[in-house]
C-alpha cells in the first residue's frame, strides 16, 4: 500500500516536531502535470505577449515612416506647383521678349484652345484633401512627366530665341522695353471715359502718375525727332527708336532734350508735369509702330 504513496518528512526547528507528509503517486503526478502545463502556458503568453509589443513597436514605426512618407509627399507636390508657376512665367517672358523682338510664334496663342476642366493643382488638392497619397503620388508622376516636357519646349524656344536676338542686337537696342518714369498706372491702354467730356475715348497710352518734377528717361536708344507744345497734351517729346518705331513722353513739366539729339536708353530727357488738358501731374506715354499706337505695356519688361 505504502508502495502508491510518497512519504515526505519535514524537519522542523529543535523544539518543533517533524512532520510526515503522505502523497498519492497518482496525486503528485497530476500536479506535476498541472505544473508543467503552467508554466508551458506561462512561456506561450510570455512569447505572445512579446510579439504583441514587437507588432506594436513596428506599427508605431510604420505610422511614424508613413506620416513622413505622407509629409515628403506633400512637400513634393508644393514643388511641382512652384516649378509650374515659375515656368508659366518663363513662358510669359519668353512671349513677351518675342513681341519686343517681333519674334511671335504662330500657334503659340492658340496651343490652349478647346482645353477645359480642373487643372493639375486642383486635381492635386482634391487628393490632399481626400488623404489619397496613392492617387496624389500617381499624379504627381504625371505632372513630372507633363513638366519635363514642357521644360525641354521652354529650353528649345529660348535657344531659338537667342539665336534670334543676337541677329537683332540692334533693333533691340533701340526697341522700349522699360518704363519711361516709375509710379502708378491711373489708366491703361484701351477705351476709356474721358474725364473732361465725359464720353466713351480710345486711350492710346498709359498714364503714370508721379510727383511733378520726376524724372523721365529715353525707354530706348533713338532720335528726338520732336518738341513742343499742344493743346491737349501739354509739352510733348517725340523720339524715333527707327525700324518704324516712336515713342511718345506728354504733359511734361520740363523738356531736357532738343530735335535731332541722339539719346540712349535710360538718358533722362524731361520731367513730370501737368501741362495741357491734365488733372494732376502725369505721364502720357504712347509706343506706335509705323504711326499706329500699340499698347506700352507690352514692350515693358518687369
Amino acid at each position: 500500500m505504502d508502495k502508491d504513496y510518497f512519504n515526505i518528512l519535514v524537519f522542523g526547528q529543535k523544539t518543533s516536531k517533524t512532520r510526515h507528509l503522505r502523497i498519492h503517486k497518482k496525486t503528485f503526478k497530476v500536479g506535476l502535470y498541472l505544473l508543467a502545463f503552467c508554466l508551458l502556458l506561462t512561456i506561450f503568453f510570455f512569447c505572445d505577449y512579446i510579439q504583441v509589443r514587437k507588432r506594436g513597436f513596428e506599427l508605431a514605426q510604420l505610422r511614424s515612416e508613413t506620416e513622413e512618407q505622407r509629409t515628403k509627399i506633400h512637400f513634393f507636390s508644393s514643388k511641382i506647383e512652384d516649378l509650374e508657376k515659375q515656368l508659366a512665367r518663363l513662358k510669359d517672358f519668353d512671349k513677351k521678349i518675342r513681341i519686343i523682338a517681333n519674334l511671335e510664334k504662330g500657334g503659340e496663342t492658340t496651343s490652349f484652345v478647346g482645353m477645359g476642366g480642373p487643372s493639375p493643382s486642383d486635381v492635386r488638392e482634391k487628393l490632399r484633401v481626400e488623404r489619397d497619397e496613392a492617387g496624389l503620388v500617381q499624379q504627381m508622376r504625371t505632372d513630372v512627366e507633363r513638366l519635363k516636357s514642357e521644360a525641354l519646349s521652354r529650353e528649345e524656344s529660348l535657344s531659338e530665341l537667342e539665336k534670334l536676338l543676337l541677329t537683332k542686337k540692334d533693333m533691340l537696342t533701340h526697341t522700349p522695353s522699360i518704363w519711361p518714369v516709375h509710379g502708378w498706372v491711373t489708366s491703361g491702354f484701351g477705351f476709356r471715359t474721358n474725364p473732361f467730356t465725359g464720353l466713351s475715348q480710345m486711350h492710346e497710352g498709359l498714364d503714370i502718375s508721379n510727383r511733378e518734377g520726376t524724372p523721365v528717361i529715353a525707354p530706348a536708344d533713338g532720335i528726338v525727332s520732336a518738341t513742343g507744345k499742344d493743346f491737349s497734351y501739354g509739352n510733348v517729346v517725340v523720339i524715333s527708336h527707327g525700324f518704324g518705331i516712336t515713342t511718345r513722353h506728354n504733359h511734361l513739366s520740363k523738356i531736357l532734350v532738343g530735335a535731332g539729339q541722339k539719346v540712349k536708353r535710360g538718358d533722362k530727357i524731361a520731367e513730370v508735369g501737368s501741362t495741357g488738358k491734365s488733372t494732376g501731374p502725369h505721364l502720357h506715354y504712347e509706343v506706335r509702330i509705323n504711326g499706329i499706337p500699340v499698347n506700352p505695356a507690352r514692350y515693358i519688361l518687369e
